[in-house]
């Protein structure tokens, strides 16, 4: 293992996780048939779109998710307090890692029995609303559906051509998280207000690499897909523009130029250290490894990763101007277009939103609740890390920019090219301007052929 000093530093043994940092869908949903919903099954039963639940005839939903064990066992105990109110309501669970998970609501959905409540990400949101996969919710906001302790940022990240699919789970923001515990001592602690340029960032990174002697600064972010998203805002533009990229060679070979030289200063891990942590493996993560003091996370996460290390982590907002970051929520959950009772499955999705109750239940595990309401009663339980991460999250997403839009159809393959790119600039087998010329053909084609 490579470091700044060619020496061997301590690796941390821990145990391997699913990806805490955003990624790619470990599968494609491009080639999902249009087998959702109409118009005419909006919602379900027969039903008006927009009719309240149904509260006297049995109900059997069907809810699945992604997840782990600590999750499910949240998730059933508020789909059991909605039972108690409503013992007309039951439910049927499907729930499983994130690797597979999209194939399985594919093939179901293909077949027109897919689960009532779907867990989705907005890497397949766009797809699944065009598709007719998930169905058109805004009928029953300001009335089965209550929205307004939401902020409208989350909100409008569930939307796609004006109308409401999705529904936030919980919130977060992205985050630089930096080792305390390396850097207290050397006086390098990051402000709270991060830093004013990348410039700046750059400075400090190259200066921790030189005043730890075995450490870098920062790990090469290069192929982060959601890092170069903060970055393009930054200048105004964002990744999508409709189905195609909402930039061009210009920027990315910028993009790449600038870790390039940040790596040729040592302030950023190089290619061979960087490269395990891309696909997103807490267990390989620069920070939990002692190989970096920073790396790229969102802030709700910051309770995951600390648990793979022993040393003291903080949040940092990102280098640079503020309006490049934004609420993001973690998961949604949707209505399957052609579930047999849409109107109770949008009151349950509700209940998951806005019950002070099912969010004391849910608490963080999936990130922070996204009612303003609900998080302010649970608050007071939560434990000093977690005050501390919804503190960061609020200071920095009231200065945070607008929601960019649903990302394109094909958006998992955008991610994909990006890595393969970035990886070919960092360990010297392509240029940075050829790179970013390949890497826009390659993905501009991929987007359109997602999205016909």
């Amino acid at each position: 293992m490579t470091t700044p000093t060619g020496r061997t530093p301590a690796r941390l043994a821990v145990p391997a996780r699913r990806s805490f940092l955003a990624g790619a869908l470990g599968t494609s949903v491009l080639g999902l048939a249009a087998c959702g919903g109409n118009s005419d099954s909006a919602a379900g039963g027969g039903a008006e779109a927009g009719a309240g639940p149904e509260t006297t005839e049995p109900v059997v939903l069907t809810v699945a998710w992604w997840g782990g064990p600590a999750r499910a066992e949240n998730t059933q105990k508020v789909l059991d307090l909605y039972t108690k109110a409503h013992p007309n309501v039951t439910f049927k669970t499907q729930w499983q890692g994130y690797s597979g998970y999209y194939d399985k609501i594919n093939t179901s959905a293909a077949g027109r029995n897919a689960p009532d409540i779907i867990q989705i990400d907005n890497r397949a949101l766009r797809e699944y609303a065009n598709k007719s996969v998930i169905a058109d919710l805004t009928p029953w906001v300001g009335g089965t559906l209550k929205t307004d302790a939401i902020d409208p940022k989350l909100i409008d990240t569930g939307e796609v051509d004006g109308k409401l699919y999705a529904m936030p789970l919980a919130s977060n923001t992205q985050a630089l998280a930096v080792d305390a515990t390396v850097l207290q001592p050397l006086n390098l602690l990051p402000a709270e207000s991060g830093w004013a340029d990348w410039d700046e960032f750059a400075a400090w990174a190259t200066s921790v690499t030189t005043a730890t002697g075995g450490l870098w600064g920062t790990r090469d972010e290069s192929a982060n897909l959601n890092w170069l998203e903060y970055w393009l805002r930054q200048g105004g533009k964002n990744l999508y523009d409709g189905q195609a990229l909402g930039f061009g060679e210009t920027e990315l070979t910028e993009w790449f130029t600038m870790w390039g030289d940040l790596r040729d200063s040592g302030g950023a891990s190089p290619a061979e250290v960087s490269q395990p942590a891309n696909a997103g493996d807490i267990s390989k993560n620069t920070v939990a490894t002692k190989q970096t003091v920073a790396t790229f996370s969102y802030d709700n996460q910051l309770t995951e990763l600390a648990k793979a290390t022993d040393h003291q982590l903080q949040l940092v907002p990102l280098p640079g101007d503020p309006a490049g970051a934004y609420a993001r929520p973690s998961q949604y959950f949707t209505a399957y277009a052609r579930g047999k009772n849409i109107p109770t499955a949008v009151d349950v999705i509700n209940f998951f939103d806005n019950d002070p109750e099912a969010g004391a239940v849910l608490g963080t595990e999936r990130g922070l609740p996204p009612n303003s309401e609900v998080r302010a009663a649970i608050a007071p339980a939560f434990s000093e890390q977690l005050k501390y991460v919804l503190e960061f999250d609020e200071r920095v997403t009231a200065t945070a920019g607008p929601t960019p839009p649903v990302p394109a159809q094909g958006d998992s393959q955008i991610g994909q090219l990006l890595t393969s790119a970035a990886e070919n600039v960092a360990f010297g087998r392509a240029e940075a301007g050829a790179a970013a010329a390949e890497f826009v053909s390659q993905a501009n084609s991929a987007l359109k052929r997602a999205g016909s």
